[in-house]
């Protein structure tokens, strides 16, 4: 009976073994070069026969590139179904027992609390374009309330750049109270995140004076994080930043400057730290129980086959199961992450008047070095904000358009 016993442990634990995920890399040479297209089609193929619990991840990828490429709609549907995902934090039972002796890949991916919170700005903004700024606000809200996650269940949000765009939805919505309080939560979080390392000032002009300007103008600079494997089991998920490329943002309009854009998130120090507090090491549990398993297995069968009494079955069937339990552990850390994520998103405002204008930014790295210019011409309408977003990134400049 004991052996019978065993047997659905040991075939739970290879099923989930061999249902762990598999997730190539994007390929992102050619993302880097602004050849969209290649992007689109891996994200697409990925959708179609890749991983299914790597479906968000695949979406968050292909919801951004087609907003990087114009297509708004087909963004908007391809964020929106992410968001819906990733939105839902509660994993079926079979989901965890996987988690327990399988990989961690093998659970359905639904993002860290900043990848969460940058799907919601991109689809926030995509409603924002479409003329619904209480649906934007709404997404806004929702990134904060994932910023805010926790594995220890406190809450701190620090994300500064939704809170600032809520309050900016706002005011498109006439509700001038309701800015004020954003408003004032983004000056806290930017406050909380500046002093607990990230890049950026709290206070800039546009922080200090968050209603001014009719023209927003949000750049994306750089690439995000890479989330990578370390520990003696790979156990551990660790976040290595990328070189810093561009640093700062200078935009003109007409020709003339009207100033450099301002850091509102810093996506390495987002993607490092919950509520200012480094994470790493949170993986260190299942590393330790593969070990444990093994020594206390190994040990068992060496008594079971030197013991010569009525004991000696017993110990050696135990310490079989657990040398199993420990070789079928799969400690590896899940490292599937967003990886066309920018390293931050800056912002400035300015007042335009009503018609069309050429828009330029100039994308600056480290040490004044020479760096990146896009243009675009833009109709600014009167009466309402223009929401504009640039990525640094060549073959991005006609990307997405001021308005509707």
């Amino acid at each position: 009976m004991r052996h019978r016993g065993l047997a659905p442990v040991v075939l739970l634990c290879l099923f989930v073994t061999a249902c762990a995920a598999s997730v190539p890399p994007v390929p992102m040479g050619a993302f880097e070069a602004g050849e969209f297209q290649q992007i689109e089609g891996f994200f697409t193929h990925e959708l179609e026969e890749g991983d299914t619990n790597s479906r968000a991840l695949f979406l968050c990828g292909l919801g951004q590139t087609q907003m990087l490429m114009g297509d708004r709609d087909g963004a908007f549907r391809s964020l929106s179904e992410a968001n819906r995902i990733m939105g839902s934090w509660a994993t079926s039972g079979g989901e965890a027992a996987g988690a327990i002796v399988g990989e961690e890949g093998s659970k359905t991916w639904k993002g860290d609390p900043h990848e969460k919170a940058m799907a919601a700005f991109y689809l926030g903004l995509l409603y924002w374009w479409r003329g619904e700024p209480d649906n934007a606000r709404a997404a806004f809200r929702a990134g904060i309330l994932a910023d805010a996650e926790s594995d220890e269940g406190s809450a701190q949000a620090d994300f500064t750049l939704l809170f600032w765009l809520a309050g900016r939805a706002s005011l498109e919505m006439g509700l001038r109270g309701d800015a004020e309080g954003y408003f004032d939560e983004a000056r806290k979080a930017q406050d909380a995140a500046v002093g607990a390392g990230a890049h950026g000032v709290s206070s800039a002009p546009l922080l200090t004076d968050p209603a001014a300007g009719n023209l927003i103008v949000l750049a994306e600079l750089g690439l995000g994080p890479r989330k990578v494997q370390s520990g003696d089991y790979a156990e551990l998920a660790v976040i290595r930043s990328r070189p810093v490329r561009y640093d700062r943002a200078e935009v003109f309009v007409d020709g003339q400057s009207v100033g450099t854009t301002t850091s509102l998130v810093d996506l390495d120090f987002q993607a490092r730290t919950r509520g200012g507090k480094e994470m790493e090491g949170i993986r260190e549990g299942k590393a330790v129980f593969k070990g444990v398993t093994g020594v206390a297995g190994a040990i068992l069968l060496m008594e079971g086959i030197e013991d010569r009494g009525r004991g000696a079955r017993d110990k050696l069937i135990a310490g079989g199961a657990l040398l199993l339990a420990s070789l079928l552990t799969r400690p590896e850390a899940d490292v599937r992450h967003w990886e066309t994520l920018p390293q931050s998103v800056h912002a400035l405002t300015a007042d335009v008047s009503p018609g069309r204008h050429e828009l330029r930014i100039v994308f600056s790295g480290p040490g004044n070095r020479a760096g990146l210019e896009q243009t675009w011409n833009l109709d600014v309408p009167e009466g309402r904000d223009s929401v504009v977003l640039f990525r640094s990134i060549p073959g991005a400049m006609t990307a997405t358009r001021a308005n509707p």
